[in-house]
């Protein structure tokens, strides 16, 4: 039995021997695997943190697209909207700053160019349909005009000798007449409608005399034209109605801001780039916000837009801008010299001619003025100015030369009877009446007769 107690010992200690290293390995082995477990549950908390901020972030981030898809709807896209009617009105930008340069403000950007664009595109269609519309009903207006035009001077030519008080009435309905001409011309010019066509070249200042009668109440409102040019200075055929256009626009114009009874002043002066007319009214002036629409529609390089004539239309600047753009002349207004406003048309030399010897001026215009040393005026009724010879050389400064163009036929009719003087003193005797209306009626019939060879209605070619 000794031997047995003394065998389980030995046993018993070779066991713990044995069991003590493996022991401490197992409790190393335990040791480290809890301190990866904590570093792996440390690890697990942190992407949990981290996944738990990217869903905020992505909420809050939603939350903004939500906020700026709903700033783009709802405020945005109505701005640009009225912006493209009104461009003084501004499209806001992103509701969150901090947006700028993202994908998203590309993005809404890319949808704001395309609404604009898709904006701007209909309403040049539309804009142009409207225009179309304007010129197809101005058109018919006008010829009609043209066609009761002609009817009454058949009227007034087949009773030469009629009551002069049916004739006067009859004037005063042909001066209505042009005023509605003017009134049906103008819209169509201002929307792409082009001017009657002259084949013949006329006077300068009958063409100013010519664009007065067309403006109501022109007898009294508006002055007797002031003609300082020397020379016999005509308009070439294709600017003749062109440049009546404008100025009857204008001095309508001059006399609508002019107090009623002060007078619009005309000028007319040549210059080294061609003729200028001068149109003066004594009325209250143009604004700096109407002065900036003049110049914007005078001086645009594309048509008028209906929109831009206001409410009601008002197309005067357009149509001026329409000739200007199309022809080559130069419109400016300014402050004038009177607290009103300076209206300053210049013919560049292109579009003027020199007029040949046997075309004389009609009884209504005026005759050239001059200033002698003592500044005393006196008109040049029956001088001839000698044209300056090619063969000298001419001083600097001098006016350059006009074209020169020849009729291709003498005219026809009666020749025109001198102007009776508006200072004569001659008695009101019903002789003198007869001779004054006789003059009067002999010059119309020649200048309306020059018109029907002249002209053509735009209307028939379209």
């Amino acid at each position: 039995m000794l031997i047995d107690a003394l065998a389980v010992s030995a046993a018993a200690g070779v066991a713990v021997a044995v069991t003590g290293p493996a022991f401490a390995l197992a409790v190393r082995g335990r040791n480290a695997a809890r301190r990866s477990l904590a570093r792996s549950n440390d690890e697990s908390r942190r992407r949990i943190a981290e996944a738990e901020g990217d869903v905020r972030r992505a909420r809050d981030d939603l939350s903004r697209l939500a906020a700026e898809t709903e700033h783009l709807i709802a405020a945005r896209l109505p701005a640009l909207q009225a912006h493209s009617r009104a461009p003084h009105v501004a499209v806001p930008g992103l509701l969150h700053r901090e947006l700028a340069g993202t994908d998203l403000d590309r993005q809404h950007r890319a949808v704001l160019d395309a609404v604009a664009q898709g904006l701007a595109d209909e309403g040049e269609r539309v804009d142009e349909a409207g225009r179309a519309v304007v010129r197809g009903a101005m058109g018919r207006v006008h010829k009609m005009h043209l066609a009761l035009q002609d009817q009454l001077r058949e009227l007034r030519d087949d009773f030469p000798d009629a009551d002069p008080a049916l004739m006067g009435r009859l004037l005063r309905i042909e001066m209505y007449n042009e005023q509605l001409g003017r009134a049906a011309q103008a819209p169509g010019i201002a929307c792409g409608s082009p001017p009657m066509m002259f084949r013949d070249q006329h006077h300068l200042v009958d063409v100013v005399v010519s664009a007065a009668s067309r403006v109501k109440d022109f007898e009294r409102r508006i002055d007797e034209p002031a003609n300082h040019l020397v020379r016999r200075i005509g308009v070439a055929a294709k600017a003749v109605e062109p440049l009546r256009c404008i100025l009857s626009e204008l001095l309508a114009n001059a006399v609508e801001c002019s107090h009623g009874t002060l007078k619009v002043g005309v000028e007319l002066h040549e210059t080294q780039a061609g003729a200028t007319i001068f149109v003066d009214d004594a009325g209250v002036g143009l604004n700096a916000e109407q002065l900036t629409r003049a110049e914007q529609l005078i001086g645009s390089r594309r048509p008028a837009r209906l929109t831009d004539l206001g409410d009601p239309p008002k197309h005067g600047w357009a149509a001026v801008g329409e000739m200007v753009r199309q022809f080559g002349f130069l419109v400016t207004v300014k402050q004038g010299p009177y607290g009103g406003a300076r209206a300053i048309v210049t013919v560049p030399m292109g579009l003027l001619v020199e007029m040949p010897a046997d075309v004389e001026q009609s009884v209504h215009a005026p005759q050239p003025v001059r200033m002698d040393p003592s500044g005393a005026v006196h008109t040049m009724a029956h001088e001839v100015v000698a044209g300056p010879d090619p063969n000298r050389p001419q001083p600097p400064g001098a006016v350059s030369q006009l074209p020169r163009r020849r009729r291709r036929a003498a005219r026809t009719g009666p020749a025109a009877a001198p102007a009776v003087s508006r200072g004569s003193q001659e008695a009101r005797t019903p002789e003198v009446a007869a001779r004054r209306w006789g003059a009067w009626q002999t010059g119309r019939n020649e200048g309306n007769a020059a018109v029907d060879r002249g002209h053509e209605d735009p209307t028939e070619r379209t």
